[in-house]
């Protein structure tokens, strides 16, 4: 009979806790790398996110500031062209006309080498006008209009010694042949700052006028708040060692000097990031006071005329938070019960979710739950690449009418109610496959894959018509309506930027020629009249 062989109780217990301390450190190694793993996720993802912040950024700041270059070159056309009437009040209702149209723009003006000079410019909710005529003796009139520019009141100025030749703006465009921005300084009416595009406008080689637009840097400071893909993280916009734009929560953008004169605060005083890298692409982990950020500095293009740069930071702690007290968590599960493969199956689960949920907080506007900015651009670039043969991609930008009104008489909690009332209806009037998002503000996008212009432009007054019929049902007491204007690209197309931009343009025209228009973009015109 063979003989038996047993190992003692505390050796087999020896082996016991041996194989059970293996098992937990095969955990510990497997949680340790899976932890690793995870938070390089969690920072691949906020480089994404960050590196999308920048180039939505630079986008919308150009489509904030492209109405303002629209209006200048169209001014300069039509005066050199003698379409517009240059008496009071021809000229400055034809001016009061561009800034009503375009809320970017805060003045509106036409400076001769004379030094006459006539300027029109928003007061309140109504507007002032100032002409300076220099023909017998220099008189100095300023006028006050309401928000329907009917005249208020009259006064004449005896001190005033403005001369527009002299000032910045005017010199620059003198400089170029083409539209010229200045630095940003604070504008001496409204002590707000701000930037103004000006051109010349030529007749035989010599200059007649220049046209000139003033836009206020508040309005940057507004899709300034949505930028940031994470709570504390935020966007600037800086020119060298000036911040020209901030978060609205940096409620002192400006200061003011000992001898009364303000100026725009440096980055220093805001403590935004210094250039890093060469102003590249590149995402860079910058030491901060409270741990690493992740920063990016990105030049806008120089044939834009902006010597500005789009400085985006967030904290990497705020990307791998979660991941970290989760990993905490999985740790102490591995070690209370030893269970590794359901252990593992959890780290992989929860490791995973948070990452899932950033993507998800960085592609959605918080209030309609639409695309947001960074989420059109990444999916409307997909649907270009998607497009074969004949196919088209027709691109509708839509902009609801009275929504300014609706707000003021109503309250802003009305007009976010309109905007989820129109993120429903653009939901029901589109397919699944469409793009549907929202650019800011009351103004959204939808992106119809389609087989002919024909099929876009029916397309578009179909989403039209049924967004006025849900929008007449919804808010009968109000003037609630929308406009729209359409581009088109093929799979010739390279950017889908463009198309929104074109898009944008023919809105502009829709609304400047009266409520609830389509207006197709200038390539699709041209194209129609080649057809026929």
């Amino acid at each position: 009979m063979p003989l038996k062989i047993s190992l003692p109780r505390s050796q087999r217990s020896k082996y016991i806790v041996v194989a059970l301390s293996l098992i937990v450190l095969i955990q510990l190694i497997a949680v340790a790398i899976s932890g690793f793993s995870a938070r390089q996720s969690s920072i691949a993802v906020a480089e994404d996110a960050i590196a999308r912040d920048g180039k939505t950024t630079i986008e919308s700041i150009l489509r904030h500031l492209d109405p303002a270059e629209q209006s200048v070159e169209v001014t300069a056309r039509l005066l050199a062209a003698g379409l517009v009437e240059t008496s009071n009040p021809g000229l400055e209702r034809y001016l009061y006309t561009q800034l009503s149209v375009m809320p970017q723009m805060t003045g509106a003006f036409v400076g001769y080498p004379d030094g006459s000079f006539v300027f029109v410019a928003t007061e309140g909710d109504g507007y002032r006008t100032k002409r300076i005529s220099v023909a017998d003796q220099r008189t100095v009139s300023v006028e006050h209009f309401d928000e329907s520019f009917e005249l208020t009141s009259t006064e004449t100025l005896l001190e005033d010694t403005y001369n527009p030749t002299l000032r910045p703006w005017y010199q620059l465009a003198q400089d170029t042949g083409t539209i010229a921005w200045t630095e940003p300084y604070v504008f001496f009416s409204s002590q707000q700052p701000g930037v103004t595009a000006s051109r010349a406008v030529r007749v035989d080689g010599e200059i007649v006028a220049v046209v000139g637009v003033d836009v206020e840097l508040s309005g940057l400071s507004e899709f300034l708040d949505e930028m940031s893909s994470t709570e504390t993280g935020e966007a600037f916009v800086v020119s060298g060692g000036t911040v020209v734009a901030a978060p609205s929560r940096y409620e002192e953008q400006v200061s003011v000097e000992d001898d009364g004169s303000v100026r725009l605060l440096s980055t220093d005083e805001l403590d935004v990031p210094e250039a890093v890298s060469g102003g590249g692409r590149s995402v860079n982990r910058v030491v901060g006071e409270d741990g690493n950020d992740l920063v990016l500095r990105q030049s806008i293009p120089a044939d834009q005329g902006l010597a500005w740069d789009v400085v985006v930071r967030a904290s990497e702690a705020e990307f791998t938070a979660i991941v970290a007290g989760q990993q905490r968590m999985t740790l102490s599960i591995t070690l209370g019960a030893g269970l590794f493969v359901l252990v593992a199956l959890g780290i992989l689960w929860w490791v995973s979710e948070p990452i899932g949920e950033l993507e998800q907080a960085a592609a959605s506007d918080p209030l309609t739950n639409l695309a947001n900015r960074r989420e059109i651009s990444r999916r409307g670039k997909r649907e270009l690449s998607r497009l074969r043969g004949d196919d088209r991609l027709a691109v509708l930008v839509l902009d609801l009418d009275g929504f300014k009104g609706l707000n003021d008489k109503f309250g802003h909690h009305r007009g976010d109610r309109a905007l989820v009332a129109v993120a429903g209806a653009l939901t029901d009037l589109t397919r699944d496959r469409d793009l549907v998002g929202r650019l800011g503000g009351d103004e959204f996008v939808v992106a119809l894959p389609v087989g002919s212009l024909d099929e876009g432009v029916a397309s578009a007054n179909r989403v039209l018509t049924g967004l006025r019929h849900h929008l007449d049902a919804e808010f009968p007491d109000t003037d609630l309506g929308v406009s729209g204007g359409l581009a088109m690209g093929d799979e010739t197309s390279t950017e889908f930027s463009v198309l929104v931009l074109e898009a944008d343009a023919a809105l502009i025209t829709a609304k400047a020629e009266g409520r609830g228009n389509l207006q197709l973009s200038e390539r699709l015109t041209e194209s129609e009249t080649e057809t026929v």
